[in-house]
């Protein structure tokens, strides 16, 4: 008899303590998920926020020879840039193979970094950043020279030091100018560089020697997949050397775009991200679809 009762007492709290003991399991406190550390923070606009709202902006020109820096330039500012003793973000375009020259021998040359990227973005209104910022394009007519963009950067610090934010001087380039803003990068780290962000467009050198470097230094890199000039081979490995020692760090981007939307002119892709025109176009990586001035804005030195 007792036996009995014991298989009956066995039966009917079996499944009690197993429902019990699967709550305990199901309830048990989970570690929390380690948070990664970010280098570098993204900034608000607070330290921008007396400049004027949608400004009229103004075309100026300096000729090479005209000026002690080592480029002659075009610079699309605010009207009120350089006058109302308020200080601006600067955006610094560097061109690619086509747009070379010598303004100093033929004024004419000039004209040619007036053309695209921002540049155009602004001539065609398609420039709309959350606050003013004055884009200086100067013009070489050969490669671009680490030492001469740093000589040129000193200038506008010291030519507009009343109207110039200089822990917001940005660059970005296409094709040649994008191998030039690297190279200036790698040559200066980010410590002795004097920008805050960067973006490359379809322009990278064959690979970055000291990563390390340039660990705080926020980039997004654009290319073209059927690029037929500049492989985007190059984009990728570089972006890989990064991502393979921090690959958890939001401030370093790599967008390619697949180009099977595209209709032709698989290279220049300057002025599609900066109208913001490929917001719309197939692409792999990291997400565009935002305006990529804003997205430089939101970092600025410390130093």
């Amino acid at each position: 008899m007792k036996s009995k009762i014991l298989v009956v007492l066995f039966i009917i709290f079996t499944p009690f303590i197993t429902c019990q003991y699967s709550e305990n399991e199901i309830t048990e406190p989970q570690s929390p998920q380690p948070t990664i550390e970010q280098f570098v923070e993204e900034t608000d606009l607070s330290d921008l926020s007396d400049l004027p709202t949608d400004p009229n902006y103004i075309k100026v020109v300096s000729l090479k020879g005209e000026n002690p820096s080592p480029y002659g330039y075009v610079l699309r500012k605010p009207e009120a840039f350089g006058e109302d003793g308020l200080k601006y973000p600067v955006l610094i375009c560097l061109h690619g193979v086509g747009s070379r020259g010598n303004s100093q021998n033929n004024p004419n040359d000039i004209n040619k970094v007036d053309q695209n990227s921002a540049i155009r973005a602004i001539k065609i209104g398609a420039w709309n950043p959350a606050v003013p910022v004055a884009v200086f394009a100067p013009q070489t007519n050969n490669n671009w020279n680490p030492n001469q963009l740093q000589n040129f950067i000193e200038y506008i610090k010291s030519n507009y030091a009343n109207a110039t934010k200089t822990n917001r001087i940005y660059i970005s380039g296409f094709s040649m100018g994008g191998f030039g803003a690297w190279s200036y990068l790698e040559e200066f780290g980010y410590q002795n560089s004097l920008i805050a962000a960067a973006v490359s467009m379809a322009g990278a050198p064959d690979g970055i020697e000291n990563v390390e470097a340039l660990k705080m230094m926020p980039f997004w890199a654009f290319h073209g997949d059927k690029d037929p000039t500049v492989s985007v081979n190059r984009s990728i490995q570089v972006v890989a050397s990064f991502k393979a020692l921090y690959p958890s760090q939001n401030h370093q981007k790599l967008t390619v775009f697949t180009q099977d939307d595209f209709e032709g002119q698989f290279h220049r892709i300057d002025n599609g991200i900066y109208d913001r025109t490929f917001f719309n176009k197939n692409h792999t990586g990291n997400i565009f679809d935002q305006d990529v001035m804003n997205w430089m804005l939101r970092f600025k030195r410390n130093d």
